[in-house]
């Protein structure tokens, strides 16, 4: 096939995953967040699950889940994964087995549609810039933990540019500590070759969500946070080559 030829098939591809993708994603966007006014969290959560994967999916990403197990006895933790792609989102809310309040940048509650959803979800927005505000953030994912329901947190705090995994922020690691709460290191492989910050081209595959062993508490208490950044870092990188 020629470079030309390649080219278009791939740009042609990727607008097709698209279309197929948005087609489904808003009609039932929508009633994510009709049936989150009804008031019945459970049921939204569940619908808001099966239209993640439907997305995932559509777009042309088969997902296998590894490591499952490691999460069956948890109450609740701070999650923790590494930031690809615009899809990150969906694979996770999708397809890690427990549930979960995800800590989002606070632009994305801008967006048209996702923003109304994750605000719906009770997602809790973050900002880059503001350390007072992303201080009340994370002052209310310790709440959210309190109450028994885990934090997702992508620390790496953007999408890699270069498919290498990119220094942590200190914020989850504080969290975790402040709230005697259990990190579980969750890495998602594959993804950057699908797609990747910068570009809408898709290229459907298979990508790994692979879930690591709960780091408890009791392990890290007392250890300063960018001793336990440095340390859950390592552990992610690990599940990365293993």
């Amino acid at each position: 096939m020629s470079s030309r030829l390649t080219v278009f098939w791939a740009v042609f591809r990727s607008a097709f995953l698209w279309a197929a993708a948005l087609v489904f994603f808003v009609p039932l966007g929508l009633s994510v967040i009709l049936l989150s006014l009804c008031g019945d969290s459970q049921k939204t959560r569940s619908l808001a699950t099966w239209v993640c994967k439907l997305v995932v999916r559509l777009a042309g990403i088969r997902v296998r889940v590894e490591g499952e197990e490691h999460l069956s006895q948890v109450h609740s933790a701070v999650l923790v994964s590494n930031h690809i792609n615009l899809f990150d989102g969906f694979v996770l809310y999708g397809h890690v087995p427990i549930p979960f309040i995800g800590v989002e940048l606070d632009d994305h509650f801008n967006w048209p549609l996702y923003g109304w959803i994750i605000h719906r979800l009770g997602m809790i927005p973050i900002s880059r810039t503001r350390p007072m505000q992303a201080k009340r953030s994370l002052e209310q994912a310790r709440k959210t933990l309190d109450n028994g329901t885990s934090i997702l947190i992508m620390p790496e705090g953007g999408r890699t540019l270069d498919g290498q995994m990119k220094p942590f922020k200190r914020g989850p690691f504080v969290l975790a500590s402040e709230a005697g709460a259990d990190i579980i290191p969750m890495v998602m492989i594959g993804a950057f070759a699908i797609n990747r910050k910068g570009s809408l081209l898709i290229k459907p595959g298979r990508l790994i969500l692979r879930i690591g062993e709960p780091l408890p508490f009791p392990s890290f208490s007392g250890l300063a946070a960018d001793e336990i950044k440095d340390s859950v870092r390592q552990r992610m990188l690990e599940l990365l080559q293993t």
